[in-house]
C-alpha cells in the first residue's frame, strides 16, 4: 500500500477529494480528515477500508498545511447578521466545530495531539471532537488530547460480546476489555464520552440494550448508527438494510423502554446552517485537470484544477500530465469525474 505525503508543497489542494483534507457541508461543522489508513477491517466498514485490493493508497497530511487551511475555511465562514439570522451581532464569525474524523482510524495520525492543539489555537473554533475505534488509544494518550483541548471523543463500540466485538473488527487481538477500560477513562475525564455503535440487523441486535445501558452507567451520549451497503461496502454475512423509517421505529421504541434519548437530529448536536464553500464545478462540467498522485481507489488518480481536488475513474494518464475529464459527482465540493477522449 503505497502512502501519500500531502504538504503545501505537493500543490494538492485539501478540498475536493473525499480521502483527506476538509469537507464542509454547508453548517459549522467541518470534517476534517488528517489520514486516511485504518488499523482494524471491519465486517461492516461503508468503504472497506484496510483493503488494498479497494484501496492501494494511503495519505497523511503535513499537520502545519492541515491546520493553515482549515483556518481558511473557518475564517471564510465569517459572516454577517444581514446573511445569517441565527447570528446576534452585527457582524461576527460564525463558530465552528471540527470534527477529526477519517475513511480509515484517526488515531493512526501521528501528529493528532498537536493537530488538536492547532485547531484550538484558531479564531473561531468552538469545539473539537473526533471519531475513533479506540484500539490504539491509551490512557496517557486521553490525557493528553484533554490537555491539548479535544471536547468530545465518539468511540465506536457496536458489541459488548467479546467473540462477537472480535469477529466484527475483522482482527483477533482485538481486546473489548481494552475498549471498555478506555470508555471509563474518558467518562472520567473532561472529554465527552459519545458511544457509537452500529446497528447491523439480525447479527448484534441484542447488543444495542446492553450498549444503551453501559452509556448510562458512564453518563455519556450515545449515537447509534444505521448498517449502510454502498458499492465498496464490506457486506455482512446474514444481515439485511432496513431503511430509514423502520431504522427510527425501532430506535424510538428504544428511547421509550429506557428513556434515553436516540434519534439524534443536528440540533441535538448544536450544528447550524452556514456559508458553504463555493462549488466549482457541476455535474457534467468539463475541465482540464493537472494529475498529481494515484486516487484513494483502484484505477483512480487525482487531478488539480481551480484550487480543488478531482479524482479521476480509469484515468491512466501519467503524474505532471494534463487531462480531460468530466464531473460525474460534485455534491459537498467533493469532486468525481471520468475521463473524456
Amino acid at each position: 500500500m503505497e502512502l501519500i505525503h500531502i504538504t503545501k508543497e505537493s500543490g494538492i489542494p485539501l478540498i475536493g477529494c473525499i480521502a483527506f483534507g476538509i469537507i464542509d457541508r454547508g453548517t459549522d461543522l467541518l470534517q476534517v480528515r488528517p489520514v486516511s489508513g485504518c488499523n482494524l477491517k471491519c465486517r461492516f466498514c461503508s468503504v472497506s477500508a484496510n483493503n488494498p485490493d479497494i484501496h492501494p493508497t494511503c495519505f497523511s497530511v503535513d499537520v502545519s498545511y492541515l491546520l493553515e487551511e482549515i483556518e481558511k475555511v473557518v475564517r471564510f465562514k465569517e459572516t454577517s447578521r444581514a446573511e445569517r439570522s441565527e447570528v446576534e451581532s452585527s457582524s461576527e464569525q460564525t463558530e465552528c466545530e471540527i470534527n477529526i474524523d477519517s475513511v480509515g482510524e484517526v488515531t493512526t495520525y501521528p501528529h493528532l495531539i498537536e493537530l488538536v492543539k492547532g485547531l484550538k489555537a484558531i479564531k473561531g473554533v468552538k469545539r473539537v471532537s473526533m471519531q475513533t475505534n479506540g484500539v490504539l488509544l491509551e490512557g496517557d494518550k486521553v490525557y493528553a488530547l484533554q490537555k491539548a483541548g479535544m471536547n468530545q471523543i465518539n468511540l465506536s463500540i457496536s458489541s459488548l460480546n467479546q467473540f462477537q466485538a472480535v469477529d466484527l473488527s475483522g482482527i483477533p487481538h482485538y481486546s473489548l476489555e481494552h475498549i471498555l477500560q478506555l470508555a471509563k477513562i474518558i467518562s472520567d475525564s473532561s472529554i465527552e464520552l459519545l458511544i457509537a455503535p452500529v446497528w447491523i440487523p439480525k447479527i448484534n441486535d441484542a447488543e444495542m440494550p446492553r450498549l444503551i445501558q453501559l452509556a448510562k452507567q458512564l453518563n455519556a451520549k450515545i449515537g447509534i448508527q444505521k448498517y449502510e451497503i454502498y458499492r465498496y461496502s464490506r457486506k455482512v454475512k446474514g444481515a439485511k438494510q432496513v431503511n430509514f423509517w423502520k431504522f427510527y421505529q425501532q430506535l424510538k421504541a428504544l428511547e421509550k423502554e429506557y428513556g434515553m434519548k436516540l434519534v439524534m437530529t443536528a440540533a441535538d448536536f448544536s450544528i447550524h446552517k452556514a456559508k458553504r464553500l463555493p462549488s466549482m464545478f457541476e455535474k457534467g462540467d468539463k475541465a482540464q485537470v493537472l494529475v498529481k498522485c494515484p486516487g484513494w481507489i483502484k484505477g483512480q488518480m487525482i487531478g488539480v484544477a481551480k484550487e480543488r481536488c478531482i479524482s479521476i475513474n480509469n484515468c491512466k494518464t501519467a503524474i505532471g500530465k494534463r487531462a480531460r475529464v468530466k464531473i460525474l459527482e460534485s455534491k459537498n465540493n467533493i469532486y468525481v469525474a471520468a475521463m473524456v477522449k
